[in-house]
């Protein structure tokens, strides 16, 4: 902590230009938004009152990890701090609305191993929106500490959160250097957003590369990023970094879902990167798990190979999928559907 208090003055054009993100020091925001599925609801944070809120999804490895860790947590700090973990990006269809009754089936089938407050995000993401979107974070687990007066005391992976709530309920939290250490967390994160919005792959992996070999523990921000610009520029290396992923993740849908996505939403790749992605699409079929939205992806990258007739093959498979799906949204079915006749009147 003494290290960051001396970064103070220096750092401080850093934290006013961090200024625009949801940060340390300020209100914490609504979970108005939030479905509660076990525990007590929380209608609002109350003054002299501690709160841990994780942001966590069931297809997230470190965030099942850590569950453990939380319940301890719970039972440690039962009486002083009050723990909530909000499950955000179930689903990257922001039309899918079965994504509650799997969070729903595992929080059931956890029990007693999930001893705490769980909830689960709306459809829009409003409670991502307002929390880990406007404090520039994209990656989970995401751990929120908020203090006695209602205001974020730290934010960051729930590995520190026990020296820190120890620390926040004696008054002992330096809020101060946190919130200075957070400015330059987020300094670190922003300009490698500016270059992938601005399609500078090289850059964007020559910022990440710096970054995490200063910052390891921040590898797990970067994760979508470096994916997608070994997508567009090293088609190699984003195959090897597939492999990872799936080996990491033990072949879970949610690893499959995040790598297909990207070649079945960017306009822009070679013809060999969407013939890779066709593959790992396949593999995620063979799964029979969500395999209308597969079908769809499908359809999505036989368009980028100019193959009409199959993109619309899929295309109609993912119908009759979905239709057969009882989880599958009404609304996602009627997109599915407009995905057939736009297929159709689309000249390749």
């Amino acid at each position: 902590m003494k290290l960051w208090i001396t970064l103070l003055a220096a750092t401080a054009s850093i934290s006013a230009s961090a200024s625009d993100y949801l940060t340390i020091g300020d209100p914490a925001p609504s979970l108005a938004h939030v479905q509660w599925l076990k525990g007590n609801p929380l209608g609002s944070f109350q003054r002299g009152k501690v709160y841990v809120v994780e942001f966590w999804a069931t297809w997230c490895e470190p965030c099942k990890a850590n569950i453990p860790n939380l319940t301890a947590l719970a039972k440690k700090y039962a009486g002083s701090v009050s723990i909530f973990g909000i499950d955000v990006w179930e689903s990257t269809d922001k039309r899918d609305t079965t994504f509650k009754g799997r969070v729903s089936a595992f929080v059931t089938k956890e029990g007693d191993q999930m001893a705490y407050n769980v909830g689960v995000d709306d459809q829009a993401q409003d409670t991502a929106n307002t929390w880990m979107k406007a404090a520039g974070e994209g990656g989970i687990p995401e751990s929120f500490v908020i203090g006695k007066d209602g205001k974020i005391a730290w934010m960051g992976h729930a590995q520190g959160l026990d020296e820190v709530l120890s620390d926040v309920v004696a008054g002992k939290f330096d809020v101060a250097a946190a919130r200075t250490r957070r400015a330059v967390e987020v300094e670190a994160i922003r300009p490698v957003k500016e270059a992938m919005d601005a399609k500078q792959f090289t850059k964007a992996l020559m910022l990440i590369d710096k970054i995490v070999a200063k910052r390891p523990n921040m590898s797990r921000y970067y994760q979508y990023d470096q994916y997608t610009a070994y997508a567009h520029i090293d088609l190699l290396k984003a195959k090897q970094l597939s492999e990872q992923l799936i080996k990491k993740s033990g072949g879970e849908i949610g690893a499959y879902q995040m790598m297909c996505s990207v070649y079945a939403s960017q306009p822009d790749l070679s013809q060999d990167a969407y013939k890779y992605g066709f593959t790992l699409i396949e593999q995620a079929l063979a799964k029979k798990d969500r395999e209308y939205m597969f079908l769809s992806m499908a359809g999505a990258v036989s368009m980028s190979l100019h193959d009409r007739s199959k993109a619309i093959e899929y295309a109609k498979s993912a119908v009759e999928a979905a239709e057969k799906d009882p989880h599958a949204p009404k609304p996602f079915v009627e997109f599915l559907k407009r995905n057939v006749s736009t297929y159709e009147a689309t000249k390749v």
